[in-house]
């Protein structure tokens, strides 16, 4: 073969080569992107589990807070002004209810947000995978 010939066949390998290191690039940018993205849910996750257990504990202190108020109202029938005050607070107990689940329902809309972020995320990745494989196929 000519020197001409063997010189085109290096410009052409050293330009796939420069090719190869920059989809390497990418995709180290992508990897790097998906471990933040990945430490990001790691520590959504850790909050909502926090959030979860402070739930669980309000929904106890909820129950106790049902169980007594049944025994005052037991002992309060007669009572009138007593009686009001029970029912007053069983109003606040159902407004906290409410709040709680009015949080419990921006909590599963943000989990939805990252969900959609996270498909966004495949799609994209698996579109970057078929394009380094029709590359490859090149």
């Amino acid at each position: 073969m000519s020197d001409a010939i063997l010189n085109q066949i290096l410009n052409q390998l050293q330009q796939m080569d420069k090719r190869f290191d920059n989809i390497d690039k990418r995709l180290e940018t992508m990897d790097e992107r998906i471990e933040t993205v990945d430490e990001r849910l790691g520590s959504f996750n850790e909050k909502l589990d926090s959030f979860n257990g402070r739930l669980e504990s309000f929904d106890e202190k909820l129950e106790s807070f049902d169980s007594r108020l049944s025994v005052i109202e037991e002992q309060t029938k007669s009572i009138p002004l007593l009686q009001q005050a029970v029912l007053e607070t069983l109003d606040i107990t159902k407004r906290l209810e409410a709040s709680q689940i009015t949080f419990e329902r921006k909590v599963t809309s943000e989990l939805n947000t990252h969900q959609h972020s996270i498909d966004i995320l495949n799609r994209r990745q698996l579109r970057m995978e078929a394009d380094i494989e029709a590359l490859k196929s090149r």
